[in-house]
């Protein structure tokens, strides 16, 4: 049993860890299918409306295959997936699934992007998984515990927001990119260190969660883009919050200082 395996059994076996670990199992599932048909697959791409919101045959394929595992193990939970939809259940936990988020990226054979899954009560969001297929690594959380395929353990960075790498998340519509990159950006770079885009809200809160970003700015973001996402930076030690910036939804991540910097630099807008 290779080692990933073993922890996820132990993570099973636990009382603590039970969503954590059925999270992480699904969205290996996801990833399993992104891999064993990805040539395939991107034979298949399509535009949702702007062109640089793609879907393929993968994210369907991965989407379905998540949902599957999900259902086999859950059935009384409620689905909220990208490709498909919502589903309603009867036990008041919901999964959030995006199948690739970064798209974009796995179309032009970029390594940013992953399978998310993520799960809500009533309360919000408390555990998910994220798993990077071209990084082989993952993540997965529930309450204040996080388990990972890194070496090392995860938290959030500690440090000052003036010193602090930020990823910015561009949306798909087109007023609110222009905003993000006239108005946000800008508003941002007096404040912290650099920035970065990446293409990928999960890749960008996998890193804030890991340290190797300190802080991330998303704009008008759907749910599933960042619900595992949110669990991971939660047990790592950070902070999440929505706040608007002039025109759009920004949603914030990092460390609650770094969170707190973040916030200030947009008050203005």
């Amino acid at each position: 049993m290779r080692e990933d395996e073993m922890l996820v059994t132990s993570m099973k076996r636990g009382v603590d860890l039970p969503y954590a670990a059925l999270a992480l199992e699904a969205a290996k599932e996801g990833a399993r299918a992104i891999d064993e048909h990805a040539a395939e697959f991107l034979q298949s791409v399509a535009s949702k409306g702007a062109r640089y919101d793609l879907v393929t045959r993968a994210d369907r394929e991965a989407e379905r295959a998540i949902i599957s595992h999900l259902s086999d193990q859950s059935p009384s939970d409620g689905i909220l997936a990208e490709e498909t939809g919502a589903r309603e259940g009867t036990s008041g936990l919901r999964w959030v699934i995006d199948p690739i988020d970064g798209t974009t990226n796995f179309v032009h054979g970029r390594r940013d992007f992953a399978v998310s899954v993520g799960l809500e009560s009533r309360d919000g969001i408390f555990a998910g998984a994220v798993v990077r297929p071209a990084h082989g690594d993952w993540a997965a959380a529930e309450g204040g515990l996080i388990y990972s395929s890194l070496e090392r353990p995860m938290t959030v960075s500690s440090v000052k927001v003036n010193e602090a790498l930020v990823a910015v998340g561009l949306c798909h519509d087109a007023t609110a990119r222009a905003f993000t990159l006239q108005q946000i950006v800008p508003a941002l770079v007096s404040h912290v260190q650099d920035w970065r885009w990446v293409g990928s809200a999960a890749c960008d809160l996998f890193s804030v969660a890991d340290g190797s970003l300190d802080g991330y700015v998303g704009i008008n973001l759907s749910i599933w883009d960042i619900a595992a996402g949110i669990a991971l930076v939660k047990a790592a030690g950070g902070h999440c919050e929505t706040v608007r910036a002039g025109q759009v939804d920004a949603f914030l991540a990092g460390s609650p200082e770094v969170v707190t910097g973040l916030k200030r630099a947009l008050a203005t807008l």
